[in-house]
């Protein structure tokens, strides 16, 4: 301890500064004391408190000195406090995040934001599981900022806790708490109709069900788009996928192919459907064949099957029905699905003949139908058949319905003369993402 003092001149007891164990230094600038370096007259203190430490820069609740030694202070430094917090469910797992950043303020320092979450209650500071750290979209005083969230699970409640922190050389303060909970959402279906990209959102992985442009129709039906499944391939949030829409084939055109890809990789595929030609066209179902005077019509093929190689007049058949793929086309291969790729009927053309008798006889009759899921109708002929009879309209070949993957209709024939067949419908792809 310090030793302070002088010589007592009137019989005291005397004290030397030899006996002092402090120095000037050790003494508050300007007071006077004997230290071991004043002599026995005593000095005048150097020591000098040069602080520049204001409470506004120290830590709330720590104490300090700055130019007076008898004026303690304290800091009242503490992290600026968020204004608002808000969550809204984007895309399956993921979802937005939003907050108002503090209104900058001196002795309030803010970094960013810590971001935690539980299924079991809001998780504070230390709970939880953390997801998320940093300034979000925005740093501005006051501004909105917000980012994304991929949480774990689809159709779940959350419980999310944010608070705001600063780095400092004392390491990582941090702020009061605000709470917001939110429920994921659920798996979702996707038809794509055309050509396009699609960029995956909050899901791990994708099912795929594809059908390919369907055949275009010639005399036989047009063969309807192939089919293929796939399921439980896995995704990442922010890729994309390339998906393409294989269109419908023109008149005695095959269809085009649908397919996924990433990155330049194929994921799943369907191929087209071939074009009808003397005979129906093959694909996922089979078009039907073409005749004259059917009695029974080339019917285009459906769910899988091959088309129907249709019945004359007086025995015997005409051209060959299509091959179909001999599995379902319904989609995601379920017995319960929509029925998809149904292919083109045959055309039917009409013809007269004279008999023994010296009579003119027509015959002739309508075109096959289309197979279910999209397949298209032949042409065909109305009118009054037998003696004396005759011919009162074509009935047109139809088109295959768009985004089924159906195949064209055999065109009808006009004494030699053989009218338009119908065009495929385009293919599709349905997309579960969960």
């Amino acid at each position: 301890m310090a030793k302070y003092g002088k010589t007592n001149c009137s019989g005291g007891i005397s004290v030397l500064s030899e006996d002092m164990d402090s120095t000037l230094g050790d003494v508050i600038k300007g007071k006077k004391a004997m230290t071991s370096d004043s002599g026995d007259e005593g000095g005048i203190g150097t020591l000098e408190l040069t602080g520049n430490a204001i409470e506004s820069r120290v830590l709330n609740g720590y104490s300090f000195y700055s130019t007076d030694a008898k004026k303690k202070l304290t800091g009242n430094v503490v992290v600026n406090s968020l204004l608002s917090f808000s969550c809204a469910a984007y895309s399956g797992r993921r979802v937005l995040a939003k907050w108002q950043n503090p209104k900058a303020a001196t002795g309030k320092p803010y970094s960013g934001v810590i971001i935690r979450y539980s299924t079991s209650g809001y998780p504070g500071k230390t709970g939880g599981t953390q997801i998320y750290k940093g300034a979000g979209s925005s740093s501005s005083s006051g501004g909105n900022s917000q980012a994304y969230l991929d949480l774990p699970n689809l159709n779940t409640t959350y419980y999310l806790s944010i608070y705001p922190y600063v780095t400092c050389s004392t390491g990582e303060m941090t702020g009061d708490v605000l709470n917001a909970s939110i429920k994921t959402l659920t798996e979702i279906y996707v038809t794509i109709k055309a050509t396009q990209t699609y960029t995956i959102q909050g899901f791990k992985y994708a099912d795929f069900f594809l059908v390919g442009g369907g055949g275009g129709g010639h005399l036989g039906g047009g063969g309807s788009g192939r089919t293929t499944t796939k399921k439980g391939v896995s995704v990442n949030t922010g890729e994309v996928l390339a998906m393409t829409v294989g269109a419908g084939g023109a008149q005695q055109g095959n269809g085009g192919a649908s397919s996924v890809s990433r990155a330049g990789i194929t994921i799943a595929s369907a191929s087209g459907g071939n074009a009808g030609g003397d005979n129906g066209g093959s694909g996922g179902s089979g078009g039907g064949g073409c005749t004259i005077g059917a009695t029974s019509p080339g019917d285009g093929g459906s769910d899988g099957s091959d088309g129907v190689t249709p019945k004359i007049l007086g025995g015997g058949s005409g051209t060959s029905g299509g091959t179909g793929q001999k599995t379902t086309t319904r989609a995601w291969g379920d017995a319960s699905g929509t029925v998809y790729s149904g292919a083109g009927a045959g055309g039917n053309s009409w013809y007269d003949r004279v008999d023994n008798e010296g009579e003119r006889n027509y015959y002739f009759s309508a075109g096959g139908k289309g197979g279910a899921g999209g397949g298209a109708n032949g042409g065909g002929w109305t009118g009054q058949g037998g003696q004396n009879g005759s011919i009162d309209a074509e009935i047109p070949a139809q088109n295959g319905v768009a985004n089924t993957g159906g195949g064209g209709g055999g065109r009808a024939r006009d004494d030699g003369l053989w009218k338009d067949a119908g065009r495929g419908g385009s293919g599709v792809i349905l997309m579960r993402l969960y």
